[in-house]
């Protein structure tokens, strides 16, 4: 099938009238496949029109899932519509990716990447050091591994996001699958943003992390700071941890969110070729740069 939502490069936003168009005749594609009992990525891509796509938007990202079933498996009954990254090459990879889509999760491949911290990372990290034949296979076994994969965000990464030419081979490969990018912005010299638009990769940037410190004052601070990024931008992106600590709040105040006028998204809703509207660049806001 050709890709032909993702194939396209708008560099600039086009006018109203255009996007209208393009998104009533993928939309006009997706009932067909609908109809013929197939489904396809791009359509799940169409930008969210109507009411909801006027609501802020907080995209939620559970990174790390994957080491610990227990936690794990919280992650994956969150409320609402949270997005999972699994590792691959974990113990509990496929179970959990697979707990995670039946219970309405979109799942994410958060794929480890060299970092500029030694030893900080997981087992076969994707390296700029790789050649390009390597790092495509290993790419691919890394997506392989988890099921029902729909895009990819990087674990650490902070040296291999910086590189242009691997950033180049990943996004053909993410164009190939129809997969989108979402930049966990671990460096302020990332360029995975900016490749991902060359490339026509549906993508996002972090805003913010929520439990770089754990402590509930510190995750409910940084929780407040996205939901004003939300109302201010349409739309942010939060990445959180399976910690204890971060379930607990989430299980608790995810459900008030539609009481604030907020509402949960996957990633799939919001991404688009420009990065969902963000400025670019855009500054690295309490980032660690891993």
């Amino acid at each position: 099938m050709s890709n032909r939502l993702t194939s396209n490069r708008w560099p600039t936003p086009a006018p109203d009238r255009v996007r209208g168009c393009i998104a009533a005749l993928v939309l006009l594609h997706c009932i067909e496949l609908g109809a013929a009992g197939l489904t396809t990525l791009p359509c799940a891509l169409v930008p969210t029109q109507g009411p909801a796509a006027a609501t802020p938007a907080l995209v939620l990202i559970i990174d790390d899932i994957g080491h610990r079933l227990d936690t794990g498996r919280a992650a994956t009954t969150l409320p609402g519509r949270v997005n999972l990254a699994v590792l691959p090459f974990t113990p509990h990879t496929a179970l959990l990716a697979e707990a995670g889509h039946a219970n309405g999760k979109e799942i994410m491949l958060h794929a480890p990447m060299s970092s500029l911290v030694a030893g900080d990372t997981e087992p076969e990290p994707l390296t700029a050091n790789l050649p390009e034949t390597d790092f495509r296979a290993l790419l691919a076994r890394q997506l392989d591994a988890v099921p029902y994969v729909r895009g990819v965000n990087n674990h650490m990464g902070s040296d291999l996001t910086r590189q242009p030419e691997a950033m180049a081979w990943l996004m053909s490969e993410l164009v190939r699958r129809e997969l989108y990018f979402v930049d966990s912005r671990t460096t302020a010299d990332t360029v995975a943003a900016a490749s991902a638009r060359e490339a026509g990769v549906p993508h996002l940037s972090r805003r913010v992390f929520l439990d770089n410190d754990p402590s509930e004052e510190a995750i409910e601070e940084r929780f407040e700071f996205a939901i004003a990024e939300a109302r201010r931008m349409g739309v942010a992106v939060a990445i959180g941890h399976p910690y204890p600590e971060t379930m607990a709040f989430l299980q608790r105040v995810l459900p008030t969110l539609g009481e604030r006028s907020i509402r949960l998204a996957w990633v799939s809703e919001r991404a688009d070729l420009n990065g969902a509207g963000y400025p670019a660049p855009m500054p690295v806001v309490d980032g660690v740069d891993r």
